[in-house]
């Protein structure tokens, strides 16, 4: 079968950004070692979502909503590694402040930049594909934002990562959690949902993952390129693509799946209830004296 030309670069360009990717992971983990890992975008705010914005993006409100993911953290017994992948701009105060509590931080904004102008050469952002029936399609323009929690497959230090979103309140450690997904050896879990789909997808604020640099990459070139079905048009959509949520949805219903570690997730309402559950957390450094 010939080739065309047209279809000849585009097989080169994604062949490129698949090594260009894998080439950036660190090198193997340490047997046994895990963390849990959460994603903070400070961005300008959207009209259509401008509460939610203001309750989680600005730069200020990011920090203090990661500190109090931390400090609930230690509040519920949980004392190993923690990595904040991140995007925007940050001031000292914040940096030092997170810092100080424990957490890695990773500001990949200028990474993610260079390799999306780079390898394609256009500067539109990701994720902003249009959709073909908008009536089945949410109405989301921040899938942007949610490409940077693909990163956490790139956190090759760790065999094993739990990422969360700040909009999460834990009652338990998350250490038994890990202790026996690490038995299991499932290399991916999310809860899966339906959501108005008509089929099983994926909800991603909590999942368990093994990052590995081939995965990573594949993942980002699906992302970059359009490889995916949207429907909440969020990394979600992506990792669809990778990890069949039907095989999620067996898992946990006959009890393949590693149960969760104790939680919930309150959506925009989580400061309230991190507040209420760990008084102590609250409030944070940089909130203090305002």
């Amino acid at each position: 079968m010939a080739i065309g030309r047209s279809n000849l670069r585009g097989a080169w360009r994604g062949l490129a950004l698949c090594l260009y990717l894998a080439s950036r992971a660190p090198a193997a983990p340490a047997p046994g070692s895990y963390a849990i890992v959460s994603t903070v975008v400070s961005r300008p705010c959207d009209v259509a979502l401008e509460r939610d914005c203001r309750a989680h993006h600005t730069e200020l409100r990011i920090a203090a909503l990661a500190w109090k993911l931390g400090c609930q953290l230690a509040s519920v017994g949980y004392a190993g590694p923690k990595v904040l992948i991140m995007h925007g701009n940050y001031s000292p105060g914040s940096t030092g402040m997170l810092s100080a509590q424990g957490w890695r931080l990773y500001n990949v904004t200028q990474d993610l930049h260079a390799l999306y102008t780079t390898v394609h050469g256009r500067p539109a952002p990701p994720l902003q594909l249009p959709p073909k029936k908008s009536s089945t399609v949410q109405p989301r323009n921040d899938g942007w934002a949610t490409l940077y929690k693909l990163y956490a497959w790139s956190l090759a230090d760790f065999e094993l990562v739990l990422h969360t979103d700040l909009d999460v309140v834990f009652t338990a450690s998350p250490d038994a959690f890990m202790a026996a997904a690490f038995r299991s050896g499932l290399v991916f879990q999310a809860l899966p949902e339906k959501a108005h789909r008509g089929y099983y997808g994926l909800n991603t604020h909590m999942m368990l993952l093994r990052p590995n640099r081939d995965v990573f990459a594949t993942l980002m070139t699906n992302a970059l390129r359009g490889h995916f079905v949207p429907f909440t048009r969020t990394e979600q959509d992506v990792l669809e693509t990778m990890f069949p949520p039907e095989v999620s949805y067996r898992w946990n219903v006959t009890g393949g799946a590693v149960p969760w570690p104790r939680h919930k997730h309150w959506g925009p309402d989580a400061e309230k209830a991190i507040c209420r559950r760990h008084t102590n957390c609250c409030p944070a450094p940089n909130e203090r004296g305002r």
